[in-house]
């Protein structure tokens, strides 16, 4: 029979266990951070793009946001792209490695709170002879609130500037209540934020570590 006698203390055993754990973990993310980041875009993207709103926009139908927002289909596409890339270009990671009390974190970070890197986006307004639409700012923040007093929205194919739909005198313009939105809850929210993202998320960081 073999014996082992352990002459180190519990509190050093500990302490070397928890040692060894902390260097896994940093060797682990600090490889695999890049991939982590670049997975987590790769998800924003999907989510991004499969909201309503953006799903809207690409139609070709009157009664589209593209149609009530005046926004021309032959700027559709490069719009969308704008908005997706300016989400995901905005993902970073910290990674504060963990010590021998295993005290440490990894945090992601998705998309300001203040939205400017979406509300500084040309693409996020509509320039014609008349003025200057910011659609975006009205799509994320202004909610039911009235936009346009006086008109109201004609959807008519071969109208306004999308060609799907022009203004006309009487009742009033808003965003249509299915896609309004606020500061704290808008499509770029509603896409980033939930318990499917959360399990995504936790999905790829417990790839990381594997």
């Amino acid at each position: 029979m073999i014996t082992l006698q352990i002459t180190d203390s519990l509190s050093v055993i500990q302490k070397n266990v928890n040692e060894a754990i902390a260097q896994v973990i940093n060797d682990k993310i600090s490889k695999t951070q890049n991939k982590i980041v670049a997975d987590c875009k790769s998800a924003a993207s999907s989510w991004i793009l499969s909201q309503p709103e953006i799903q809207s926009l690409s139609s070709s139908s009157p009664e589209s946001l593209a149609g009530q927002l005046g926004i021309p289909q032959s700027l559709v596409g490069g719009i969308i792209s704008s908005i997706e890339n300016a989400v995901v270009n905005s993902i970073s990671i910290r990674f504060i490695q963990y010590s021998k009390n295993l005290k440490g974190g990894l945090e992601i970070y998705f998309q300001p709170s203040d939205f400017f890197n979406l509300l500084s986006l040309p693409a996020g307004h509509v320039i014609y002879k008349g003025g200057d639409l910011h659609w975006l700012d009205w799509l994320l923040k202004r909610g039911d609130n009235v936009i346009v007093a006086n008109y109201q929205y004609n959807p008519k194919t071969g109208l306004g500037r999308s060609g799907l739909g022009n203004m006309v005198l009487g009742g009033s313009f808003r965003i249509p209540p299915q896609f309004s939105g606020t500061d704290s809850n808008n499509f770029i929210t509603r896409a980033l934020i939930g318990t499917d993202q959360e399990n995504t998320i936790s999905r790829i960081i417990q790839r990381a570590l594997a």
